[in-house]
């Protein structure tokens, strides 16, 4: 397994554990320090839902800087293996950290949520975009007033106009990844 570290906040430069293979896709260090410092004070006492969680990594870095509380849904069983561990590691339990087993595009868990992070791999978004589109709408329904939704992608795969009741608040290039940050539409 790989590592990757907490890059602010409490636990900054604890390690975290990656998956295995190639079911999941790890944000680098530097995507996520520049997402961490794009949300800013957002973050301080959020409650916070990680679809396609992955390592956990969005959350870890949540929690870090205070958020209140992370739900992260992921399918694949190695993953949540290493999410469960990563949790051990530090000492979470389930009022600060929960994880589920579930498929993300089916979310369970229920609102409000301050910020919800949408990252699947990027081949999902290449073969069923309009799945992550309807996703991203449904859960915008879920949003705490004044929450976002962040979407991951590959630069080209994802557009977040035209989702019902939602708008596009900001829109960051790194390479091969764009972030689309989505807030209720206040005019809907």
């Amino acid at each position: 397994m790989g590592e990757l570290r907490i890059t602010g906040g409490t636990w900054r430069g604890r390690r975290l554990r990656t998956p295995r293979g190639d079911a999941t896709r790890p944000s680098s260090d530097q995507y996520r320090q520049s997402l961490m410092a794009l949300l800013g004070t957002r973050i301080e006492g959020a409650r916070v839902l990680d679809l396609f969680a992955g390592s956990g990594a969005l959350g870890f870095e949540c929690l870090s800087r205070d958020a209140a509380h992370v739900i992260a849904i992921e399918r694949d069983r190695g993953a949540l293996e290493t999410i469960r561990r990563n949790a051990a590691d530090l000492a979470l339990d389930e009022d600060e950290f929960r994880v589920v087993r579930g498929d993300a595009y089916r979310p369970r868990a229920k609102g409000p949520f301050d910020i919800v992070f949408v990252a699947p791999p990027y081949p999902q978004f290449r073969s069923a975009g309009h799945r992550v589109r309807r996703l991203t709408g449904e859960v915008g329904a879920d949003l705490a007033d004044g929450g976002v939704i962040v979407v991951q992608a590959g630069t080209g795969d994802f557009h977040g106009d035209g989702l019902p009741g939602l708008v596009v608040s900001d829109e960051r290039r790194y390479g091969i990844t764009t972030f689309w940050f989505m807030e209720a539409d206040s005019e809907a």
